[in-house]
């Protein structure tokens, strides 16, 4: 049985949906049940599931260090986007190393009392900032939340790509499976 059959929404395969603000939720259809009975069926489909989802991410995060060079500070924007990772699940997840340093030019980490971290600067470089003069403007509005610089704005004009080459993936790796 092919993924894509399990796979479909309004949008062919998977849509976008706002959820929380500025959060956007990937939905495929089916996805949770689809993993389970996959998942019961052949034990080697996690592995090449995951397998999957790392390489699919890591294009993701290439390109979202790619768009923090066009950040209103690539500074920063580039030494927060030096943290992202692929993790390895079932479905596609990006993660921030927050909790790593940030090294900075003016002031070092050792001379603070309280160490600057990635995810710090992150959230700075990505929404801005009204009151600290280092980060840009705050970002426009946008439903409970705020827009984003150069994270958000990739991940939505990549979304598409990633839905797509995310059900190729489950699709492949069903048929291999099956001729195994």
């Amino acid at each position: 049985m092919a993924s894509s059959q399990l796979l479909t929404g309004r949008a062919g395969g998977a849509s976008l949906v706002p959820h929380r603000g500025t959060e956007i939720q990937v939905q495929i259809v089916g996805l949770p049940e689809f993993l389970k009975r996959a998942a019961a069926a052949d034990p080697m489909f996690n592995q090449e599931i995951r397998k999957a989802s790392v390489a699919l991410i890591g294009q993701v995060v290439t390109e979202v260090q790619t768009h923090a060079t066009y950040a209103d500070n690539p500074r920063q924007a580039m030494e927060a986007a030096k943290g992202f990772r692929a993790r390895p699940d079932r479905i596609p997840v990006i993660k921030l190393n927050a909790s790593g340093g940030f090294v900075s030019k003016s002031r070092p980490n050792r001379k603070r009392k309280q160490k600057v971290t990635r995810g710090d600067v992150f959230f700075g470089s990505e929404f801005g900032s009204d009151r600290l003069r280092q980060f840009p403007r705050r970002s426009p509005k946008l439903g409970n939340g705020n827009r984003g610089y150069w994270f958000w704005p990739t991940i939505e004009a990549m979304a598409p790509k990633i839905n797509s080459e995310y059900i190729k993936a489950l699709d492949s790796i069903t048929k291999r499976l099956e001729r195994m």
